[in-house]
């Protein structure tokens, strides 16, 4: 073969620790490894037959990583029958040496720069510049980058540059009992009178509340205060919404709901915004609770139908007007009124009596108009919610195949969760449902599951490679329980 030049030419010294990510390979090991690079291969064979840089002709049908090699000639360096590359650090200005990486050892090398635990699965930026101090091949900060951004376990941890935050839905309400919205708070301190939880019953036209003390929570529980202290009262809701919780989603609210032709509508899971309405009122019913309650808290449902007389007395800031006159037509009566007398009422009646007749059209007439004004607030208050959530609204587009990340919330026992991977995946999108709400699947034995936007980010990584880790871990796992087994 040519001549080898001897490592005294090389005029820069390598003063980096760069053997040692290689210093179980030998010089011959390295020389066959770049031998069956056909680029590096050719490369060795023009660095060999001559010092000078040959013409253009000799490179101009091989292919571009030659000719972007040959671009470097100078830098290139043959020590031992084996490639290097000149590099100056621009922050140290010390002259390095880096090993000219082959093929076929590109993959081993990037994990050991990134996978490692020696190198902590850190950015781009860092696993780049620690390659730099030791390797170079043709795109390195490129491939570099992609593997990076590919990592699983990089991604089951690290938050997306900007996190997905779909825009705000509006869904007004222009009647009352159009739609009501339950919700149970608890576990509260055991009171007096054996209760533990509360279900709270809220109104979306009118922002009544309604909150029944309970001792469990239990299906039978919620049913029996719903038909006998709510349905009885105000009538039957056209649709009921509420959470995911078991007692909502069992066989026997689904046959109420049935029964009463009731629709039934439910947030998506770990998506408390969804019914806002009434989380927001649970926090002003404990707010307010917690100013008349004992110490030990243990007449809080004492205190529970006071906290709701005085929220449904209360202009609501959305609709400029109490629940009371929206649900009732009529303001409550509050101990000031009886003490300095209620207020003059807008219309004037004559002396004599006025007919029943009279009192329904004139009471119809004041709440059509009370509601009418209440739709526009609605309506207005609405658009501008939207208008400043929307600034910070961040959108991904999913269809039907794509690969996505799911964020999960589960904290596992004696596990801190500032150390937890929140990112679990990949996830197959199996069903658009809206462009909020998606069916997404695991594997095809694992359960379907509906999310929101919001806790999905795109996957990046090699999804058939992911697939068959998976398929070979479940082959192994099912030898192991064989060979346990003793079959």
């Amino acid at each position: 073969m040519a001549k080898v030049q001897d490592s005294q030419e090389a005029s820069c010294s390598n003063k980096t620790d760069s053997a040692m990510w290689y210093e179980h390979k030998t010089n011959e090991e390295m020389f066959e490894a770049q031998k069956s690079d056909n680029v590096l291969f050719n490369l060795f064979c023009l660095k060999s037959d001559n010092d000078n840089r040959p013409e253009w002709a000799d490179v101009a049908l091989h292919d571009v990583k030659l000719k972007k090699y040959w671009s470097q000639w100078d830098r290139i360096v043959l020590i031992n029958n084996v490639l290097y590359r000149k590099w100056i650090n621009s922050t140290t200005e010390e002259s390095n040496l880096q090993f000219v990486v082959p093929e076929i050892w590109k993959e081993n090398i990037m994990k050991m720069l990134h996978d490692d635990i020696q190198v902590g699965h850190f950015g781009i930026h860092k696993t780049v510049a620690r390659a730099q101090n030791r390797f170079y091949w043709v795109n390195h900060k490129d491939e570099i980058t992609k593997w990076v951004q590919n990592c699983i376990v990089c991604n089951s941890r690290k938050q997306p540059p900007r996190k997905a935050k779909s825009k705000m839905k509006q869904y007004n309400v222009g009647a009352p009992m159009e739609r009501v919205a339950l919700d149970i708070i608890g576990p509260l301190p055991i009171s007096y009178k054996n209760n533990k939880y509360a279900l709270i019953v809220t109104d979306y036209f009118t922002k009544w509340v309604e909150g029944f003390p309970m001792p469990d929570m239990e299906t039978t529980t919620i049913v029996d205060n719903l038909v006998n202290h709510f349905f009885c009262r105000f009538g039957i809701p056209c649709q009921m919404h509420s959470d995911q919780g078991r007692q909502f989603e069992s066989g026997l609210f689904k046959e109420l709901c049935a029964k009463l032709k009731i629709d039934k509508t439910r947030t998506t899971s770990f998506r408390p915004q969804s019914n806002g309405l009434v989380e927001r009122y649970n926090r002003t019913l404990e707010n307010t609770i917690s100013k008349y309650i004992s110490k030990n808290q243990r007449d809080w449902d004492e205190q529970l139908p006071w906290a709701l007389m005085a929220y449904n007395s209360s202009e609501h800031e959305t609709t400029k007007f109490s629940p009371s006159m929206l649900m009732l037509g009529r303001e409550i009566q509050l101990p000031v009124d009886l003490i300095y007398g209620p207020h003059p009422q807008e219309i004037e009646y004559p002396d004599e009596t006025v007919s029943h007749n009279d009192y329904v059209k004139n009471m119809q007439e004041g709440i059509w108009k009370v509601s009418a004004k209440a739709r526009q607030n609605i309506s207005k208050n609405s658009d501008k919610q939207k208008r400043q959530y929307d600034v910070k609204a961040h959108e991904n587009t999913y269809k039907t195949g794509d690969v996505v990340w799911l964020y999960t919330f589960n904290r596992k026992p004696k596990l801190s969760p500032k150390l937890q991977r929140n990112w679990d995946g990949p996830y197959f999108v199996v069903e658009v449902i809206s462009d909020l709400i998606y069916k997404i699947k695991k594997t095809a034995t694992s359960k379907m599951q509906i999310v929101h936007h919001d806790r999905l980010k795109p996957f990046f990584g090699d999804v058939q490679n992911w697939v068959n880790e998976q398929e070979n871990q479940r082959t192994d796992n099912t030898v192991n329980t064989v060979i346990a087994a003793g079959i």
